[in-house]
């Protein structure tokens, strides 16, 4: 099911010459970019216990499996590769006649076995027919369908995005807030913090291509905006105004995230399903669509471990928790359920059609959100959580998991929890919040910041207008229209496990 992580079988017949080449590795490498490539190689008995190379190489009879992985490092030597990015050489034995097979019966002989005793790969033993054709055939094992649990349908990506530093958007602002009743409006909805962009979109577009390729398409959502750097004539990048998406653009200009999350299902040409991320989510390692979405198209959502207090709304709720307790308070009474946690800060999965039927239904909160200029208690936070919410009820989704972590730019620790992101190869995604930030920090988490993503993701992405040359990602230009295939790259999603097949003989 996995592009990641493939298997090669080899008939341990070979396993002396399989050595061999996998030894040469090192020497015949021409790397990529501006530094050489290197790579880790581990051998494997069948118990599971490392092998050393140079014992390897005497005894080729108790190797079970070999790991490679190529790591593939950028100009500031910083190592972009991943464990889901090895590749694994395991040595099959050719039984005789009469082998006992774990079900009663005996294998055929000529069977290609594997040696591990762990059951993690679609097979443990292939038959001679099915090994011929698999050798015949371009030397892959391949199902006889797709997976059922891998998913088929494409998947956009919506980023909503704003600079808060550019002098027309600052006046529409102005006159805005001169123009609205801000008495009870809570301060943090007015926050600088909350405009401001340090080019994270940037450095996320990059953590995209890097480590999420099967995104069919990408909308960028602002406010009469493009970011300077972006190649806005990418065939995989639309920048949506919002005049386009608001179903009464006569309430614009909104300055509340929450008015256009709830009218982001209103994109043209936008994918049944598709994720929301704000510019502040960064992947961090490869993923696939179903992290976010179960093979039959069920959105996945994850829940935090932030309760929602039990209390009704109050002049000290800040506006993401009056919002969540506005959607509790829709959930009994549209269907008498109730909820006790809030959702993580993480990129979130979309149902369109649920978004529709919500719409649909309840016509007027829709409308009252999308007219709330500022963030306002009265608010619904319809993405990114009254969605989820709906679409559990209604049976289109489940909870996931995912590795996250969520930092806040206001922490003294900064530096540190930095560090430990950089360092981490557990977190799918991660995401910098900036809450309020005094005025004598802001300079220092600038710069903090600033130098995180540029070591972190050093390598420019398609995206940008002047891509250095030599960019090592596989991307495929070609525009995919609704209903396509959602993948950048040309390699197809395999089951997990055999992918490959190699007749030495």
């Amino acid at each position: 099911m996995s592009v990641f992580s493939p298997t090669l079988v080899i008939d341990s017949e070979h396993s002396f010459q399989a050595l061999q080449a996998i030894a040469a590795i090192h020497d015949s490498d021409p790397g990529s970019g501006a530094k050489k490539s290197t790579w880790t190689i581990r051998y494997f008995a069948a118990d599971g216990y490392e092998i050393a190379a140079r014992r390897a190489e005497k005894h080729p009879a108790r190797i079970a499996s070999i790991t490679c992985l190529r790591h593939h490092i950028a100009a500031n030597d910083r190592d972009l590769s991943t464990s889901a990015l090895t590749v694994t050489v395991e040595l099959w034995d050719r039984l005789g006649c009469d082998r006992p097979r774990a079900d009663g019966a005996s294998h055929i002989a000529g069977t290609r076995h594997r040696k591990h005793p762990d059951h993690d790969l679609a097979v443990d033993y292939i038959e001679p027919t099915a090994w011929f054709h698999a050798v015949r055939d371009d030397h892959r094992l391949r199902l006889s369908a797709p997976h059922l649990y891998t998913l088929h349908e494409p998947v956009d990506i919506v980023y909503t995005w704003v600079d808060g530093a550019d002098p027309k958007w600052r006046a529409r602002m102005r006159e805005a807030m001169e123009a609205a009743d801000l008495r009870a409006t809570e301060p943090s909805a007015l926050a600088e913090s909350r405009f401001t962009s340090r080019d994270e979109l940037k450095y996320s577009l990059r953590s995209l291509e890097y480590y999420a390729s099967w995104a069919n398409h990408i909308y960028i959502v602002t406010d009469d905006q493009v970011p300077d750097w972006l190649n806005a004539d990418h065939p995989k990048i639309t920048v949506v105004d919002h005049r386009d998406i608001f179903a009464d653009p006569t309430v614009l200009p909104v300055f509340n995230s929450h008015a256009i999350e709830s009218q982001l299902h209103h994109i043209e040409g936008l994918c049944d399903r598709y994720v929301y991320l704000n510019d502040d989510c960064f992947f961090l390692r490869p993923t696939e669509p179903e992290l976010f979405y179960s093979g039959n198209g069920v959105a996945r959502h994850f829940p935090s471990v932030v309760p929602i207090d039990i209390g009704g709304w109050s002049p000290r709720d800040l506006p993401i928790i009056s919002a969540a307790k506005q959607g509790r308070d829709y959930l009994l009474d549209a269907y008498g359920r109730t909820v006790t946690h809030r959702f993580k800060h993480t990129p979130h999965p979309q149902i369109r059609p649920v978004l529709e039927a919500m719409e649909r239904e309840h016509p007027d909160l829709f409308s009252q959100v999308a007219a709330s200029v500022f963030r306002s208690p009265s608010d619904y936070s319809i993405a990114s959580s009254l969605h989820h919410f709906d679409a559990f009820e209604r049976g289109h989704s489940v909870e996931g998991r995912i590795g996250y972590r969520f930092i806040d730019l206001g922490r003294p620790d900064l530096d540190l929890q930095l560090a430990r992101v950089a360092r981490a190869d557990d977190l799918d995604v991660f995401c910098l919040n900036e809450t309020t930030l005094c005025d004598e920090s802001r300079e220092t988490v600038d710069s903090t910041v600033g130098r995180f993503l540029n070591d972190r993701f050093p390598v420019p992405s398609s995206f940008e207008s002047q891509p250095k040359k030599g960019t090592p990602w596989i991307k495929d230009s070609s525009r995919r229209r609704r209903g396509s295939p959602n993948r950048w790259s040309s390699a197809s999603r395999e089951s997990k496990g055999i992918s490959s097949f190699a007749d030495m003989g």
